[in-house]
Formats: C-alpha cells, structure tokens, sequence
C-alpha cells in the first residue's frame, strides 16, 4: 500500500514520548527506604515513621508487619516525590535523587525500652522490596508523685450517638502553710519563677485527630475558650498560639487554666496528700461501633516541691504521662429487638405519603416513607413491606429505594394495586433505638385509604398506533426506494482512504509536543512541588526575622519569648535544612545534625553552646544571660548561613 512506507516513522513518533520519559525518569534500582524522625522519646509521646519507595513509577502501600505488637500506628498521609539533595556526612559529598512515593505514619509506643520496628515490605513489578528494620528508645516517666495525670470518661462504654465526657485530671500536689491555699500554677506567679508554662499534649484537642467514628459537641476552638485564663498564668495546650498578625512572628503559647478544687490522693507511701485538680472535660458523640481510645496524654514543666523560710522555691522538671483511655462504642441489645427494627439509633418522628389516591387495577403508585430525626439516619434500613401480609394480599411491591437528605432519610416505593374497590393501605411499624431511654421504640405511619377501579379492556379492533391523532388512522407504510433513498450527496461513497503521510507527520508533531510539555513540566514540578527545597530557600529570612523578633521582645522584658525566639531561629534554621521538624529539637539534636552537614566544628560548637544558654534561661537562670545575646545569635546565624551555602546547603 502506498501510505505503508511511513509506517515506521509514524510508529517511532507515537513511541518516541513513551521512551524519553522512560528515560527521565529512570534514575536508579527500585528501594525501599525507611526513617525515623528521632531515635528516643518518652513514653506517651509520638514519633513520625515513613517508608519511602524510591524509583517506583507505580507504588502500592508496604505492608508493615509485625509494627503494631509494640505501637500505635496511624497513617499520617502521603506524597509524591521528586527531589534531588545534595548531603555532606564526614566530609563526603553525595547526591539522593527521590522518585516515587513517600508514606508517613504516627508511631506511639505501647511501652517503654529498647523497641524494634520491623522492617517493611513492598511488593513492585512481582518482586519483593524489603527495608532495614530500625529500634527506638523508649524512655519511661520519671517515678514521682508531684503531678499526676489521669484520663476518666462517665461511661466505659456508649452506644452509637450517645453522648459521652473524657475528662483529663491534672492533680499537682499542694504545699505545706503559709502555701497551701495557693494553687501550683498561682504560686509560680506569686514567686515570680520565669519559667515555661507547663506544656500539656492532648491528642483529642485537635478535631482531625479524634478516634474514627467521633464527633465533638462542639469544635476544639469553642471548647478551649472556656479554659483560657486571660494572664499568662496556666498550662499550654498543644502549643496552641495567638498569632501577633505575622504570620513569621508568634507570642508564646497561649494560657488554659481551669478552676481548681482541692481534692485528697493517696501518695506512693500510701498516706492522704493535699492536691490542685485540674479539669478538662470534652463531650463526644460516636457514629458507628468500635473501640474508642483517648490518649495518651503528657506533660512537661517545671513545678515547686518546696518554699524555705525566705520564699526561695525549689523547683523540678517533670516530665509526666496518662495511660490511654478505652471507651466502647456498642451495637444495640439483641434482646427485645423487634422485627420491624432499622438499624437506625437516636431519636425520630415518621410520616408518609401515597399518590395518586384514586387508580386503576394494575396502575403504578408511589408510597414515600420519611424518617425525620437526630442520629444514625444513614444506616436506617428501608422497612420489608413484602413480610407484611396486609400489604401483599392487595399489592404488588417493588424494590425501593433510599436517599438521606437535610436530616432525613426517604424511602420511596413502586406498587401496583391487585384489587378494585375502597383499599386501604396498611399501618407500617418502624422500630429504632432511643439511646436515652436505652430501649426499642415502634412508630407506625399512618393508614391510607385509596379508590382502586376495575381496568378496562380493549377489543382488538380498538388498538390503534400512537400519535395517530385528529381522528385518523395510523398506517404503517413500506418504501420501495431503496435503502439510499436520504442519500443527496454521492460523494460520500466515494474512496475514503486515509492520507497517511499527513497523519503520521500530525503525530509526530503531537509527539514532539508532549516531550517538549513533560521536560517543561518535569521542571516546574521539581521547583515549585519539592517542598524541602522551598523550605530551605527560605530558611534564612525565617531565621533572621524570628531572631529580629526576639530582639524586640527582649527590649521589652519579655524574657521567656525572647528566649524562645533566639533558640527557635537556630534550632528552625537547621530543621528547615535537614527537612526534619522542628518540635522537641534538641541542642545535642541540633548538634549531631550540624556536624553530619559538615560545618566546622568551630560553628558547631559555638551554636550548641547558645543553645544551652538559652536553656538555662528558660529554665530558671537569671535573665542577665541574654544580655548582648541577641548579637551574639545574630553573628553566629550569619557564619552558619554563609557555611552551609559553602557546603551546597542553601
């Protein structure tokens, strides 16, 4: 055939794109790649897992067996990837090209030790990846009584849309005379101790993070409103800030303190002590059965344990953490279910509705059964009108159907009358459970009567076509013209063969577009979608305007954010490099991670010693330490810059 000669170019360019992004894209062996984000934590506290398949073009999820015996493990989302960084480790330069998939997961120990985390596996392109299995510290709370946590709920176990409270109980042990009617939080003000807030972690604060299946009373922001103490006395709440209005510059922790009682404990010597409880309560609805867990919940900060003669107070850190809290949420009772049940809890009103009212024997008609009400409405089954004697004696019923709409659900049924005269369709029961009764209620929907008249019948000459109309006739005629007979135009039977050569120059011109939009596209994602690489783009202007922040806050006697400021624009700084995150960095964290980078020691050194500086101010040394500290900060952060943009960094 003529067009056959520019087979082979055509098929080129039609491959051509398939085998350039083959080539783009294949950069290395399929792996897989584990990390942690810290190599110890406390007990209680939660640590980021993520597994990483690399030069994967079609990742499915790895299987992570074995990983729940010891943890927690929820799944903290994931991403695609396509970086490349540069690392420096002991002066050695290397290159890390990311392609592929990257799967986070929330790892909160069961217990405290050495634990193991099982090396995952993945199965890609019918062979099995498996990674390098990690350990994690565990480090247990210290053995004290001074401040004890407890999570309590009014109910161990609720059913579905039954309201429920967890509350946490914050006790701290109260002070001897001339102490002891002043509550723990009040006394660090009454002795003017600058020192942090006692910072508490409560997983159930954040709305995205409640069990599956939970619903608050009312959202975290409404309900944390009540605790805020309008000082800058209390307890920090998962970090929870006011924002100053920019977006880089933030005041410390907001305050949450709730009223206080005095309550009596037994100590660890067994003997009645004195203790300030401190309540958080919070109402939840559950929505489907399953076990519910709160917690754990932790606690870091400093509190007195003792007041000499000259009020000089002895204060400790305290690290302490709740035992989770397992809360059941339960199917109803068997006993005394009734056949007419729904599946549907809560509480609910019936109507129904059908139409028309007057038919035919034979002639379709529509029943609407609506459930109006508070709770489980999805999961209201449609009532079995075919077990009900009263409805199939006189009519044929039809599969319905159910939509859930505005707060309540519609069942619509088709029936066909069976029978003429005066019918009446029959009361339905509808049963569901009232879980503040805690029992079965029954509603019925109300009879309805209709006129059923007999149909008519047609004799044979009486069946006509439709759309006959006007009184005529309809006539069925046959065409002897052919089956060309709405042909006008007889070019179009002409040859109709295809130009090949103009198709396969159209192809490939199409081909040579898609590389030329996927290199164009490959760049832009890798400049704007590499989040690391924005995040160290912009990590000296963070750094330096936190640290200018945390000047003006020292000229104005804040000491406790200026401190906070002066530590978090190192501490971010090297965050925002490594790609790590920047809560509970530590300066020996801090430390490590400056010298796998390769900066010179010198650096190194004096940065970790500004970072314990700080430290000590925020726990308790005196205030005359950040003087010129701010300076001092500003100079090092310059050398930092300057030597991580030497070693290929920023």
């Amino acid at each position: 055939m003529p067009g056959m000669r520019w087979l082979p170019l055509g098929v080129f360019c039609l491959l051509l794109p398939v085998v350039l992004t083959g080539s783009l894209r294949a950069a290395g062996e399929a792996e897989l790649i584990v990390e942690l984000a810290r190599e110890a934590i406390y007990e209680g506290e939660s640590v980021r897992y993520r597994v990483t398949l690399n030069h994967v073009e079609h990742p499915s999820p790895p299987q992570l067996e074995g990983l729940d015996t010891d943890f927690e493990v929820e799944p903290a989302g994931e991403q695609s990837l396509n970086s490349h960084r540069v690392t420096i480790i002991n002066g050695r330069r290397s290159e890390i090209r990311r392609f592929g998939r990257a799967y986070d997961y929330l790892l909160t120990p069961r217990r405290a030790g050495i634990l193991d985390i099982p090396a995952p596996v993945a199965e890609v392109d019918g062979r099995l990846l498996r990674g390098r299995s990690l350990t994690l510290e565990v480090i247990a709370p210290q053995d004290q009584d001074t401040v004890v946590l407890e999570i309590r709920s009014d109910r161990e176990s609720v059913y579905p849309m039954q309201e429920f409270t967890v509350t946490l109980h914050v006790a701290i042990k109260a002070l001897p005379d001339p102490f002891s009617k002043s509550d723990a939080i009040e006394l660090l003000q009454q002795l003017n101790q600058r020192v942090p807030m006692p910072a508490l972690a409560v997983p159930w604060v954040d709305d995205e993070k409640l069990p599956a299946g939970v619903k608050p009373k009312r959202s975290w922001r409404k309900w944390v409103t009540k605790y805020n103490s309008g000082s800058r006395a209390g307890f920090s709440l998962n970090n929870v800030v006011k924002s100053s209005g920019l977006s880089f510059l933030a005041e410390s922790p907001m305050p949450f303190l709730p009223q206080p009682r005095r309550i009596e404990k037994k100590d660890q010597a067994g003997v009645g002590v004195q203790y300030w409880d401190f309540e958080f309560a919070r109402s939840f609805t559950p929505h489907q059965l399953g076990t519910l867990r709160f917690g754990p919940v932790t606690l870091k900060g400093t509190f007195v344990t003792e007041v000499n003669s000259q009020n000089e107070a002895t204060t400790r850190p305290i690290y302490a953490v709740a035992r989770p809290l397992v809360v059941t949420a339960k199917d109803v009772p068997s006993d005394g279910r009734p056949e007419s049940y729904l599946g549907a809890i809560g509480h609910f009103e019936v109507a129904n509705q059908l139409v028309p009212t007057q038919a035919k024997v034979g002639d379709p008609l529509t029943l609407t059964i609506t459930l109006r009400g508070q709770g489980t409405l999805e999961a209201a089954r449609a009532p079995d009108l075919t077990a009900i004697p009263a409805v199939t004696d006189r009519f044929r019923v039809y599969e319905a159907t159910g939509e859930t709409r505005g707060g309540q659900r519609q069942f619509t049924y088709s029936l066909r009358p069976l029978q003429a005269g005066t019918v009446e369709f029959p009361s339905i029961p509808l049963s569901y459970f009232d879980v503040q009764q805690e029992k079965f209620i029954t509603l019925r929907t109300e009879p309805i009567s209709l006129i059923v008249a007999q149909a008519e019948q047609l004799d044979d000459d009486e069946i006509a076509l439709a759309g006959a109309g006007n009184g005529r006739q309809a006539t069925i005629e046959a065409s002897q013209d052919g089956v060309l007979v709405n042909i006008n135009d007889l070019g179009i039977l002409t040859d109709q063969s295809v130009d090949a050569p103009r198709w396969f120059f159209l192809f490939a011109g199409m081909g040579g577009a898609y590389v030329l939009v996927l290199v164009v596209s490959d760049q832009v994602r890798q400049f704007f979608g590499d989040r690391d690489l924005q995040r160290r783009r912009l990590a000296p202007g963070r750094a330096r305007r936190r640290l200018q922040g945390a000047g003006t806050q020292i000229q104005a006697g804040k000491w406790r954010v200026a401190v906070d400021a002066l530590g978090g624009a190192l501490i971010g700084l090297v965050a925002d490099v490594a790609g790590i995150e920047e809560s509970g960095l530590t300066s020996a964290e801090v430390e490590t991670q400056l010298r796998n980078m390769g900066v010179e020691t010198e650096i190194v050194r004096r940065t970790s010693e500004l970072l314990e500086t700080c430290d000590g101010v925020r726990y308790g040394a005196s205030h005359r330490a950040l003087q010129g500290l701010d300076d001092q900060a500003g100079l090092l952060l310059d050398e930092l810059i300057t030597n991580l943009k030497r070693k290929k960094f920023l």
